[in-house]
């Protein structure tokens, strides 16, 4: 009875601690439901916190140069560098996202954009049927950095009416279409986060002030709207949040309308030639100091591909902005390679010549030039008519552009008369007399590399060949020579080296010499002897420069033109600036 008892006890013991265990499992099964489903509402319907950068969401770093057309994010790597302030973009990227034509060769190079006036604005009506004529291609010089192609911006803007904008803080690039125009807006609410997908749980890439400008691209989605900010940045606001405020219209281009002669007002020309042999050179010598009182530069970027008229180009743009901003005009020089054949090629042919004057024109429009210099030095003596024809062919629409015509001319002398010097005068806006070599490399004797008596012929000769003085522009030079004569049983050899104004000077004090003036050459000169050797040098200097410069306004010239910018002192630039506005 008592077991029995026992039993029934203990049965109920246990149901009631079954219904007391399910009285605690049931309210917690419930609650961890309730927490589920709290969370699960939380995160479908809250929007995220997180924020990251624009660096670790694309995966890419801010040393990529990353880009922006218009809306269209790009990150691979490689496709722009910035390098000393200016951006440079790959020519595959140029190829792949602006221009499917451009074309590079790897082997020789060169690119060549193939276009036509709607991208090189020429002046008149004749031009833009000249260039029309069939396609133009157009050989860009280019930079290459770590074995990889790059094109400056400059040529980006100018040819395809692009604008680049690059923003310091987010070291992104934004290219725009200039012929497109872009809704603008602000941020309206006090508070607004830039998401980088139109979801709110996609990833903050910045959180967003009232007012803050935005431009605006596509349709609402999901409620979002896509935006750009001021710094690059491409991402999704709520539309609720963002106000519509109008469209930016980029400004077109207009060139400044040139003079086709120097004007007087401006005073004596003060031009210098620089030697770029390469297009990285060009930033080389927009690295250059100051060069007081200089109004005209002409910098040596154009010669020819063999005999085939097509022109070898290595200018940049960057550098014609920087000479402009130091108010200086650009008078790009194109040469003859110093090659027979290659003059005869170009000047002979009347199709090569059409050819020469039409890259000739584009690169003027292209590159905003203010005038070209012609430094043909080879012309056979058989050419003199072809040469002319050339000259009378191109200034009219040299004139038509606003831009100056210049010719480089050897002094006088009788195996230079099929020149024409009369008929160049009659053309050419100026004749640069190259008044040196008068001793030169290939001289058999050691002699004064420009003495003012030379300078002097220079100025007078061609004068009296019908050339104005009021044309001429008188070159002097900012070399000298060192010159060596080696004694030697069969007699005395001779050579040579050009020296700027610095290292010639210090030559001698080196040595433990002196230099001495001579009135009648216009410099001063000294030797050194060595054993069986024997060293000469007539110096430039300060004393010559100013005797050259005083005889072109002496002779009423238009002024003076040197070469070549490197060789002169710091202190020639004064020396030449104070002798012309002295005649002002």
């Amino acid at each position: 009875m008592d077991d029995n008892r026992q039993m029934r006890n203990s049965r109920r013991n246990r149901r009631k601690k079954a219904k007391q265990r399910k009285g605690i499992i049931f309210p917690l099964i419930c609650s961890l439901i309730g927490a589920a489903v709290f969370f699960t509402v939380i995160k479908l319907w809250f929007p995220s916190f997180i924020s990251m950068s624009f660096y670790d969401y694309f995966q890419t770093s801010a040393d990529n140069a990353n880009i922006v057309i218009g809306d269209e994010i790009i990150t691979e790597k490689n496709n722009a560098v910035i390098d000393n302030a200016d951006i440079y973009f790959s020519v595959d990227f140029v190829k792949e996202k602006i221009d499917p034509y451009v074309f590079w060769d790897s082997n020789e190079k060169k690119l060549t954009i193939t276009t036509d006036n709607h991208v090189i604005r020429m002046e008149t009506d004749e031009l833009t049927y000249y260039v029309n004529d069939e396609p133009m291609k157009l050989s860009i010089p280019v930079y290459e950095i770590d074995g990889i192609a790059y094109m400056p911006r400059t040529i980006i803007e100018e040819l395809y009416n692009f604008v680049v904008n690059y923003d310091n803080e987010s070291k992104i690039i934004c290219i725009d279409n200039t012929k497109s125009e872009l809704v603008t807006g602000k941020i309206s609410s006090r508070t607004a986060v830039l998401r980088f997908l139109a979801d709110k749980k996609s990833p903050i890439e910045k959180r967003m002030k009232k007012e803050e400008d935005v431009y605006i691209f596509g349709e609402e989605e999901n409620n979002y709207i896509k935006v750009r900010t001021k710094e690059g940045y491409v991402g999704y606001v709520l539309k609720s949040k963002v106000e519509t405020t109008g469209t930016k219209k980029f400004e077109q281009k207009e060139k400044e309308e040139k003079r086709q002669l120097w004007d007087k007002s401006d005073g004596k020309i003060n031009m210098f030639f620089d030697q770029v042999t390469r297009v990285e050179a060009n930033r080389t010598a927009m690295a250059r100091g100051e060069a007081k009182g200089v109004n005209v530069v002409s910098p040596t970027w154009f010669s020819f591909d063999k005999t085939s008229g097509n022109i070898v180009n290595i200018a940049d743009k960057s550098y014609v902005n920087w000479a402009h901003r130091n108010g200086w005009q650009v008078w790009a020089l194109i040469t003859d390679n110093f090659d027979e054949n290659v003059c005869h090629s170009v000047i002979s042919s009347t199709e090569t010549r059409e050819k020469v004057i039409k890259q000739i024109l584009a690169f003027v429009s292209l590159y905003e030039l203010d005038g070209i210099n012609i430094d043909f030095e080879a012309v056979p003596k058989s050419d003199g008519e072809y040469y002319i024809q050339f000259l009378r062919e191109l200034a009219p629409y040299l004139n038509r552009q606003g831009a100056i015509l210049s010719v480089d001319m050897f002094v006088p002398k009788p195996w230079t008369n099929h020149y024409n010097r009369n008929e160049v005068g009659k053309i050419a806006d100026y004749i640069v007399v190259m008044g040196y070599d008068e001793h030169y490399s290939g001289s058999k004797e050691s002699g004064s590399v420009a003495s003012i008596d030379w300078s002097r012929q220079a100025i007078d000769l061609t004068v009296k060949e019908g050339v104005a003085s009021e044309k001429i522009i008188l070159g002097m030079p900012f070399y000298t020579r060192l010159w060596t004569e080696e004694e030697t049983d069969s007699g005395v050899n001779v050579s040579s080296k050009a020296l700027g104004m610095e290292d010639a000077y210090n030559f001698i004090i080196e040595k433990g010499e002196e230099f001495e003036w001579l009135e009648d050459i216009g410099q001063y000169y000294a030797e050194v002897k060595e054993n069986n050797l024997t060293y000469k040098i007539w110096l430039e200097d300060e004393k010559s420069i100013q005797g050259r410069v005083e005889l072109a306004l002496q002779k009423n010239t238009a002024g003076v033109a040197a070469w070549k910018r490197g060789f002169e002192k710091d202190e020639i630039w004064n020396i030449i600036n104070n002798v012309l506005k002295e005649n002002e």
